[in-house]
């Protein structure tokens, strides 16, 4: 936030303000808006500055304001503030504590923040700790820092798939009298992997905007419908595909009702981790990263295996 913007008085007239202006201009922090405050300090309006060389000097400022505000608080989330900014398409945010105008975030500011978030979910996206955020240049971190920030996600990962590898290796009789299945374990991980990086994406950004107003269960029951939908109709088509190309149509039923099933289960495990995240008070954009893919990859290679291993005996 910044302090020293243009503010023009209740009742004052277009003139008082330019030749004030004329006088603090060196100071001033930004000059996009004038904002109007009564005497008590209290914020009444704004108008652009564009309006006081258009407009007939004696022409009072009471005229040209807006009184439909957008504002925050001081301890208001800066990428809330940010969003506010470019939804409203406003350059400036006033920041008013109990109606009192306190000052503003420019447009500048906004920009920083909107970057620097980039960079955050850009990397959490890839499972690189935050601490890795303190060197702008990739180049400039050290080596035991780029370690200690990637390494403990892909042990995660590493540990896991060595598990679920001991779990298909157990039904390693069903896979070898159904090879077909082994085809198609990759295209169901990757589609899995997919529809749950979809929502973890959509639910990272609604956090974001709604923060505590997200009700989430009625979230996870919109989204829920959704995924089934897209579950359902790649079912259909991969049980096309199967009885078409390979003229399996019962392997392709097999197929096709384990990947809805993972489908489903990959949603609903990739919006889970992202709440709790949030729950607990941590970045949930790390949410996104390696943990979800862990969880939704070992979920569904064990429950396209079972699937297919219970229809098939």
């Amino acid at each position: 936030m910044v302090t020293n913007v243009p503010i023009a008085r209740l009742g004052e007239t277009v003139g008082g303000v330019v030749q004030r202006l004329a006088a603090e201009s060196k100071n001033l922090e930004t000059v996009d808006y004038i904002y109007v405050v009564d005497k008590r300090g209290k914020l009444v309006g704004v108008f652009s500055v564009k309006y006081l060389f258009s407009t007939p000097r004696k022409t009072r400022v009471d005229r040209l304001m807006k009184t439909s505000l957008i504002t925050v608080l001081p301890e208001t989330d800066q990428e809330k503030v940010s969003d506010l900014a470019l939804k409203h398409k406003i350059k400036d945010v006033p920041v008013v504590s109990k109606g009192r105008f306190l000052g503003v975030v420019p447009n500048h500011k906004i920009m920083a923040i909107l970057n620097r978030s980039l960079q955050e979910d850009i990397l959490h996206f890839a499972g690189i700790h935050k601490s890795h955020l303190e060197f702008e240049n990739t180049l400039e971190v050290p080596y035991y820092k780029s370690i200690e920030s990637r390494l403990p996600w892909l042990l995660v990962g590493l540990v896991s798939m060595m598990i679920t590898a001991i779990f298909i290796n157990a039904l390693e009789k069903t896979v070898e009298r159904h090879l077909i299945l082994a085809f198609f374990l990759p295209t169901v991980v990757y589609m899995s992997d997919a529809i749950g990086t979809q929502l973890q994406t959509l639910m990272v950004r609604d956090i974001a905007i709604l923060g505590k107003n997200l009700r989430f269960f009625n979230y996870l029951s919109r989204q829920m419908f959704v995924s089934t939908v897209i579950s359902l109709i790649c079912g259909v088509l991969t049980l096309g595909a199967v009885s078409i190309l390979w003229n399996q149509p019962f392997i392709g039923f097999v197929i096709a009702s384990s990947m809805i099933v993972s489908f489903m289960f990959s949603a609903f495990s990739s919006l889970a981790v992202v709440y709790w995240f949030y729950r607990m008070g941590v970045d949930p954009a790390i949410g996104s990263g390696p943990i979800a893919t862990v969880v939704s990859d070992m979920l569904t290679i064990v429950i396209y295996f079972v699937v297919a291993s219970l229809m098939l005996g």
